[in-house]
């Protein structure tokens, strides 16, 4: 049988599976999978827990705007000027600010768009990675989920 004939009777019975209110839920069970499988494909090439982080405040801007996605990557160590994700106790979700200091007590950091330094230093186990990469707007979808649902 030639591929085109069979490929368009695997199309057929594919678009009879997802139309109506049951395809809806099968494209979104397909979208979940398909964003389990590459944040964990991302987590495992990028050696850390939190691969890819929306941006939710405006503490970075000019550098990162929120709804921007940041793409993170741990690194054996950091130097004044990297801008790294961290977790704080106190926050539900991951911090994204730039290292202005490293001391025996820790990484101190700002926002690039905030007047004062961050009020905690956060130790080198709390940092998830360095931002090598950013894709502006495509966070609005983490952030509307969010905000829609309650979930962090």
């Amino acid at each position: 049988m030639p591929i085109a004939k069979t490929w368009k009777k695997y199309k057929k019975r594919w678009d009879k599976f997802t139309s109506g209110w049951f395809g809806t839920i099968v494209y979104l069970f397909l979208g979940f999978v398909i964003a389990y499988a590459v944040n964990t494909g991302l987590s495992n090439l990028l050696n850390t827990e939190t691969p890819v982080v929306a941006v939710f405040s405006n503490s970075m801007v000019p550098t990162f705007y929120k709804g921007d996605m940041i793409i993170v990557q741990k690194v054996p160590e950091f130097v004044v000027g990297d801008i790294i994700v961290f977790s704080v106790s106190d926050r539900p979700y991951p911090i994204i600010h730039r290292i202005i200091e490293i001391t025996q007590d820790g990484i101190r950091t700002k926002g690039d768009n905030n007047l004062y330094e961050d009020p905690w230093l956060t130790s080198q186990k709390n940092v998830y990675g360095k931002a090598i990469l950013k894709f502006p707007l495509l966070g609005w979808v983490k952030i509307l989920f969010v905000e829609f649902t309650g979930l962090a």
